[in-house]
């Protein structure tokens, strides 16, 4: 490049030499990396080339950064992230850090209502960056048909529309106390034909079969009670 006082600078010949009136161009090494704004980055030849100016700038020496969309693929249980197209690399070459996000597992799910999530939840990874309830989900049981109630429980009268919270339904879920096996009670559940009983279709307890205190006796089998569980003072009195 030519001297920035050529005016000022006279030559020891008639004819003017390159070494009097010319000084050596910079390259692009001499701007520092951090010059270039967002998403561009220094010349991979900057020490090659060289500017036309006294001093390089960005607009000689920076171009466009690769983005996350030049990667090929990302490593077993991850995925390319969604925004790649607008992510630019730090460097010529994109690596998976900056591009590949971890495959979630069902574990970040919230199933819906009348479902519950997997058992293997943790070990279930999902197809895409954001888990669904079809991929985590299965249906919940009711309690139609638990068998397990506790002596002196029976399942509850809506059991086919109370859905378990977990793959397993618990007699804290399905059973009420109730009367005991008796002959009203088969596999913990009501006999068919037992007393329709107030109140939305509840099923209604009598005082046949209820196990009155030692020294007291059942007064009238057929009274029924006022709820669900049948108490000592509605049924006995008396002596046995």
């Amino acid at each position: 490049l030519q001297r920035s006082n050529p005016s000022s600078i006279f030559c020891r010949n008639w004819v003017c030499a390159t070494e009097e009136c010319c000084v050596p161009a910079q390259t692009c090494a001499t701007l520092p990396a951090s010059s270039c704004p967002a998403g561009t980055l220094l010349l991979k030849n900057k020490a090659s080339k060289y500017c036309p100016a006294r001093v390089c700038t960005a607009k000689h020496c920076c171009l466009p950064a690769p983005t996350c969309a030049t990667v090929p693929s990302c490593p077993r249980y991850h995925l390319l992230r969604s925004n790649a197209s607008s992510i630019f690399c730090r460097s010529w070459v994109c690596n998976f850090a900056e591009c590949c996000s971890p495959v979630p597992t069902c574990t970040t799910v919230t199933c819906p209502a009348k479902t519950v999530p997997f058992p293997n939840a943790s070990s279930v990874f999902c197809r895409g960056l954001e888990c669904t309830a079809e991929e985590c989900c299965a249906p919940a049981l009711t309690c139609a048909k638990f068998v397990s109630c506790p002596k002196n429980h029976l399942v509850r009268s809506n059991s086919s529309s109370i859905f378990c919270r977990a793959g397993v339904c618990t007699s804290e879920e399905c059973c009420i106390p109730g009367a005991d096996s008796d002959g009203l009670v088969k596999s913990g559940r009501l006999e068919v034909g037992q007393d329709s009983g107030p109140g939305n279709g509840a099923l209604a307890h009598s005082c046949r079969g209820m196990l009155c205190p030692n020294g007291m006796r059942i007064l009238v089998s057929s009274t029924r009670c006022a709820s669900r569980a049948c108490k000592v003072e509605e049924c006995c009195g008396g002596s046995a």
